[in-house]
């Protein structure tokens, strides 16, 4: 369960550093790279998605709680980065 939890964190923290990407490129008009992303983004938070909400209500909070954290980092970093 752990090792679960641990990857659901990094995908978070991943799926916000490609968000970050993606709306920079939306900021500056990059239509390819905007429009890959977006499609990235919404397979990956859809798989992400289901996965946490398929386990029982315990193990799924811990999921919902190790996304949002990996989210939170995510943006920490992006925005430290800039």
């Amino acid at each position: 369960m752990i090792w679960k939890i641990m990857l659901i964190f990094i995908a978070g923290f991943v799926v916000d550093l490609l968000v970050t990407k993606y709306t920079r490129y939306v900021a500056e008009k990059k239509i390819g790279g905007a429009t890959l992303l977006s499609g990235i983004i919404t397979i990956v938070n859809f798989v992400l998605l289901t996965l946490i909400l398929q386990e029982s209500a315990n193990n799924g909070l811990a999921n919902i709680v190790a996304f949002a954290g990996g989210n939170s980092l995510g943006t920490f970093m992006a925005l430290k980065k800039a």
